[in-house]
């Protein structure tokens, strides 16, 4: 019977066999279709965030090169800034040099003036005592013509008078 059990069970063994491996292969694919769906689902979800990321990269790089430009402009508008405050701190520094010399020309003006005023000043009461002595010397002047105007007016009376008369009239 052994060979009997096994020859007629050896078909319904088989039979089973390949059952448990057609039902294990539907098992797999039911588990590998709905991992497979997961799957799938998943990387719908990280291709819609990666094509998101994508764009927002783009845009990031193009934000970054602006901002790259705007620096560079920026930059060089600094470097004509730095430029111009250098030639403007030389043209103060020189024009700095140059008040400093006016002024120093003005108080030597001023020093002067004031000494040329004293000068003035002094040489003016000198005119005005001189004024006053010519005054004096000119009036003394006049007193001395005047005195010899009637000398010579004396003298003459007296050289056209004879002698005895020169008395009553000339004198």
């Amino acid at each position: 019977m052994p060979s009997g059990f096994m020859g007629k069970k050896v078909n319904t063994f088989l039979l089973l066999m390949i059952l448990l491996v057609l039902m294990g292969f539907g098992g797999v694919s039911v588990y590998y279709q709905y991992t497979f769906k997961n799957i799938n689902e998943d990387f719908d979800s990280i291709s819609t965030n990666l094509a998101s990321c994508e764009q927002n990269l783009s845009q990031t790089a193009d934000t970054l090169i602006k901002a790259i430009r705007k620096l560079n402009s920026t930059e060089l508008d600094i470097r004509k800034y730095d430029k111009l405050y250098e030639e403007q701190t030389g043209q103060l520094e020189e024009t700095e040099e140059d008040l400093d010399r006016t002024k120093s020309e003005l108080n030597r003006m001023t020093l002067l003036g004031e000494v040329w005023r004293k000068e003035r000043d002094a040489a003016v009461s000198q005119i005005k005592v001189l004024n006053k002595s010519i005054s004096t010397l000119n009036s003394r002047i006049n007193t001395l013509e005047n005195t010899i105007n009637r000398l010579k007016d004396d003298i003459d009376c007296l050289l056209d008078t004879n002698d005895a008369d020169e008395t009553d009239l000339c004198i």
